[in-house]
């Protein structure tokens, strides 16, 4: 089964003559009329005479692999949440949507702390890491989460029953955000949305700003600004 949209997407070019820019502009306009990742793609599949089984997406495995990251080392784990979040306050097309970064952090609470090891990640090695989290994260909203033409309803009517919860959380987060009404993704506190920095209140930005300086000293220095880009906070 694949993973995330982008394979599923490739796969399905693979097997019809139509390119990856196709199919994908196909599968966008399902989903802004407010039909899922998954029912999107078998909407796709049968009109090109494939066997819908062949295209299915494992929402499970998303959530083990993106587990098996989080897991693999604490300053990694920092660094790729720190990046998630300021994406989430980015304009136009870096910016991330706010329900995969709820997605992501229902994850992130799922798992152990991470061991803190010797080495020192490499801006590359986060950024590898980041992009494939988000491509995790978007996929496994689109698929857990049902969708109309207003953004996400609820649960999606084929989520395992083991992930229901998560997908209910994202759910509940997503109309709290829209409300204006935010409460700290690190100490709770309840703020206006206006009030945070990538959806922590103030102290709670200004102690992980702290210990990001202390444990990768250059990530101070580059900024986040797409999907596996980065750039220098002084270009």
């Amino acid at each position: 089964m694949s993973l995330t949209a982008r394979d599923i997407i490739h796969k399905l070019a693979e097997s019809t003559s139509h390119s990856y820019s196709e199919i994908a502009a196909r599968v966008n306009q399902l989903m802004v009329e407010g039909i899922s990742l998954s029912d999107a793609i078998k909407s796709i599949a049968n009109s090109e005479n494939l066997d819908t089984q062949d295209y299915l997406i494992s929402s499970e495995s998303i959530v083990e692999e993106a587990r098996t990251i989080l897991m693999e080392d604490y300053t990694q784990t920092l660094m790729i949440s720190a990046v998630m979040a300021q994406m989430v306050e980015s304009e136009g097309n870096e910016r991330l949507p706010v329900p995969a970064f709820f997605a992501f952090m229902e994850i992130l609470s799922m798992v152990d702390d991470a061991p803190k090891d010797q080495k020192s990640e490499t801006s590359d090695e986060i950024d590898k890491y980041t992009t494939r989290m988000i491509e995790l994260m978007t996929t496994l909203v689109s698929v857990i989460c049902s969708w109309s033409t207003t953004g996400i309803t609820g649960i999606a009517k084929n989520c395992p029953k083991e992930l229901r919860e998560i997908a209910q959380q994202i759910h509940w987060k997503t109309k709290m955000f829209q409300s204006g009404i935010w409460s700290c993704i690190s100490c709770g506190s309840m703020v206006d949305i206006k009030e945070t920095k990538a959806l922590l209140c103030k102290d709670c930005d200004f102690a992980l700003s702290d210990e990001l300086s202390r444990l990768h000293p250059s990530s101070s220095e580059r900024e986040r600004i797409g999907y596996g880009q980065t750039k220098d906070v002084d270009e």
